[in-house]
């Protein structure tokens, strides 16, 4: 029932019985089609950067929880640890639509031919705004006009420098 992955020396898939998400170790080059590494690698970026409200990581058993709440696919945790680390070749279509819903993003963002650069910033958009106060910070601005919009992102700015952080990333310019 366990198949290993081409190659001498590799590792096989991480048990079923884990809770937490298993990092790639050392992915090796697949030999058929280029999906099963652009699955994997996609979902080992959503599991490492979309985050629980605590800002901790979603363990496998987690995600498949909600997305059996959510009346999608029942998938075990050995299935999903196999999609995540490219041991499976070929994922069950109500498998990838269940977890595409889960981390909120389009079912075509695990798709070869998609450039997911743009979903990738809207989801580090939303975990910045998951930080304590973020929120908080970003809803008082609401109807400033746009000079004190700036005064505001100054303020922001000279408190990171006394602070001794770097200074924040502008969000890229969407032209509107």
């Amino acid at each position: 029932m366990s198949k290993q992955a081409k190659g001498a020396g590799e590792k096989p898939a991480a048990p079923a019985a884990t809770d937490e998400p298993t990092p790639p170790d050392d992915p090796s080059p697949q030999h058929s089609t280029a999906d099963p590494g652009v699955i994997a690698e996609r979902l080992q970026y959503l599991f490492e950067n979309k985050r629980k409200p605590d800002g901790k990581k979603y363990s496998y058993r987690e995600a498949i929880r909600a997305i059996e709440d959510a009346g999608g696919a029942s998938i075990s945790v050995g299935y999903l640890s196999q999609l995540v680390n490219g041991v499976r070749t070929n994922p069950m279509m109500d498998a990838v639509q269940g977890l595409a819903k889960f981390f909120g993003v389009p079912l075509s963002y695990f798709d070869e031919h998609e450039d997911t650069e743009e979903t990738n910033d809207q989801l580090k958009l939303v975990a910045a705004l998951q930080h304590a106060g973020v929120q908080d910070v970003a809803m008082r601005t609401v109807g400033l006009p746009p000079e004190s919009v700036k005064l505001v992102l100054s303020m922001i700015d000279r408190v990171r420098e006394v602070e001794g952080l770097p200074p924040a990333e502008s969000p890229p310019d969407t032209g509107e």
